[in-house]
This record gives structure tokens, C-alpha cells and sequence, in this order.
């Protein structure tokens, strides 16, 4: 708890990224991999052997866009940084472990920028979503990108704060966490190269006898293709949040989104 503490002091990030809980959510994503490692192996496994198939058929591999890099665990980095000429990790939050990490990738490039785009209207600051990809989506040395386990990650933020600043809620769109999510999949389809879509799709809530307790759509209604396969990822193992309650989101993986295959 005090590691956790002391890495969300001195993570470098602006007021509203903070005040949306996204310091502290990445911190404790940081804290709760490290003690399900082996619980979390196969979700990680998997997400890179997709993108490693991917980058294996790609006729060229000039610059990879990770969307959403977080921890870099679901991505083969090692990989990216031998058989592309750049590679640009984009998240809104960064930690420390990883900025030292990356200090030593002379291909890496560290991108601090809000996907869901919402950030600055939520903060008055603006007057609608500023696309957060403008510069990516035009780069056509862009040759591959992967939506790393972030879709599922923009609405509950904006959820949270419309439900904590009722007066200001009225303001935004009731189904805004929706749109943030429908508004990320417009902006992969706007990509001219290869885009790959990771993204845990459901919450199964369940007790040690199996029984269902609750079961969430991460998606809030958002339709999306099938994937091209699925695994579950058991987030919450037994005595994490409670002893005899587990959560297991199911995880979808689409090797060629909104493209040919």
C-alpha cells in the first residue's frame, strides 16, 4: 500500500487526469498485476501472440501506435521495438516503472494524451470532444495499431464523474461513457493501416460454486463485431475484493478491425 502511495505522488499528471481517478486506477492496476501474476499470465500470453501473428504478415513496418500501452505487459514490446522503426506508446497516465523502462528504448516515444477526448469538456475547458488522434490518423507511416485493454477503460471514469458532479452532469450526454467508447472505435477506423482491437467485453461477477452474482456489459450497449477468439481474464481472483467472490472479464480480440484481414 505504500508503494502504491508513494507511485501515485510522484506519477506525473495534470489536475483533471487525477481528478477522474486515473492515476489511482493505474496504480492499483500496477499493484494488483504484480500480485496476480500468474493469475493474469495467460490474458497477458495471449494478447501478445495476437499482435505477434499480426506483425509477422505485415508487409511493412515502419511505425506501430500502441493506444492505451498502460503497463506494456499485453504488448510484445520486445518484438515491436526490433521489427518497427518507431514505436509510440499513447496513454493518459505513464508511471515512473515504465517512463524508466522506456528510457533505455531509443525507438520508444512516450505520447501523455486523453483517448477518450472528453477530459477538457468535462473541465469547462472546451466545448465538445477534441479528437485525440487528429496527428496519428494522418501520419501514413503508420503501418500497425493496437487498442491495448483500452475500450473498456473510457467510459467508467466519465461514469463516475457525471455521478459525483450532478450539477454539471446535466450538461453532458446521459449516454456520454457510451459514446466514448463508439467515439474510440470511430477513431481506429480512421487509421489507413492495421488496426488490432484488445479489449475485455463483459464482467462476470460469481461465488465459489460457480453461480453468477452479476454480470456487467463493459461495452454499455455498444455493439461489436465477434471476435476472432476470446479467452476469459480473471481480474478480481477469490480474496481480492471479497473472499468468496471472483470477477472474470471476457476478452475479445480483433486482428484486423474495421479492415481486411
Amino acid at each position: 500500500m505504500l508503494a502504491e502511495l508513494a507511485l501515485r505522488l510522484i506519477t506525473p499528471a495534470g489536475r483533471m487526469t487525477r481528478r477522474l481517478g486515473l492515476v489511482s486506477e493505474s496504480t492499483a492496476l500496477w499493484a494488483r498485476g504484480l500480485r496476480h501474476r500468474k493469475a493474469w499470465a495467460v490474458h497477458h500470453e495471449r494478447c501478445r501472440a495476437v499482435v505477434t501473428d499480426v506483425v509477422a504478415a505485415l508487409p511493412s513496418r515502419r511505425c506501430v501506435v500502441v493506444l492505451g500501452s498502460g503497463l506494456v505487459r499485453d504488448v510484445p514490446l520486445d518484438l515491436l521495438c526490433r521489427r518497427f522503426s518507431r514505436v509510440l506508446l499513447v496513454d493518459a497516465v505513464h508511471l515512473p516503472p515504465v517512463r524508466l523502462r522506456m528510457a533505455f528504448r531509443r525507438k520508444v516515444t512516450l505520447l501523455t494524451r486523453d483517448l477518450s477526448g472528453v477530459m477538457g469538456w468535462l473541465a469547462g475547458e472546451s466545448q465538445g470532444r477534441i479528437d485525440p488522434v487528429a496527428d496519428l490518423v494522418t501520419d501514413a507511416s503508420v503501418d500497425l495499431v493496437i487498442s491495448a485493454n483500452l475500450l473498456s477503460q473510457l467510459a467508467w471514469p466519465v461514469e463516475d464523474w457525471l455521478e459525483e458532479n450532478p450539477g454539471r452532469a446535466a450538461a453532458f450526454p446521459a449516454d456520454l461513457p457510451a459514446r466514448c467508447i463508439a467515439w474510440h472505435l470511430d477513431d481506429l477506423a480512421r487509421f489507413q493501416g492495421r488496426v488490432v482491437l484488445l479489449s475485455d467485453v463483459e464482467m462476470v461477477e460469481r461465488d465459489r460454486a460457480g453461480a453468477v452474482i452479476e454480470r456487467l456489459d463493459l461495452m454499455r450497449g455498444v455493439a461489436l463485431p465477434e471476435p476472432d477468439e476470446s479467452w476469459d481474464w480473471p481480474v478480481s481472483p477469490f480474496g481480492e475484493i471479497r473472499r468468496d467472490r471472483e470477477a472474470v472479464h471476457r476478452v475479445g480480440a480483433w486482428r484486423s478491425f474495421g479492415g481486411p484481414a
